[in-house]
């Protein structure tokens, strides 16, 4: 597998999120939650912030039918910081396999 580039990393960034909260969501029901890597915690808490602020940008479109600046650039930020963050967790975990 190779290392892909940050914009790969932003493009999926949905898909991954879930990703990182259903492999959360796996060991927390398996009890392998103490066992989680500090760096697997921090990827999936910035995970749920990207997440919360894509909701809030959905929630307000569909009920107003417009977005915030503020909501818009939420999301943009906390969109490109997980990529990044998950480009980095990829890269020093994943790829060693």
């Amino acid at each position: 597998m190779q290392p892909r580039c940050l914009e790969d990393y932003i493009k999926r960034a949905d898909d991954l999120a879930q990703e990182v909260v259903n492999a959360w969501d796996i060991n927390v029901s398996a009890g392998n939650a103490a066992i989680l890597t500090t760096e697997f915690k921090a990827l999936s808490k910035i995970a749920c912030q990207y997440r919360t602020a894509r909701e809030t940008a959905d929630n307000h479109r569909r009920e107003f039918n417009f977005l915030r600046e503020q909501d818009a650039t939420k999301e943009k930020e906390t969109r490109e910081s997980f990529a990044l963050a998950y480009q980095h967790y990829w890269e020093k975990y994943a790829l060693v396999f």
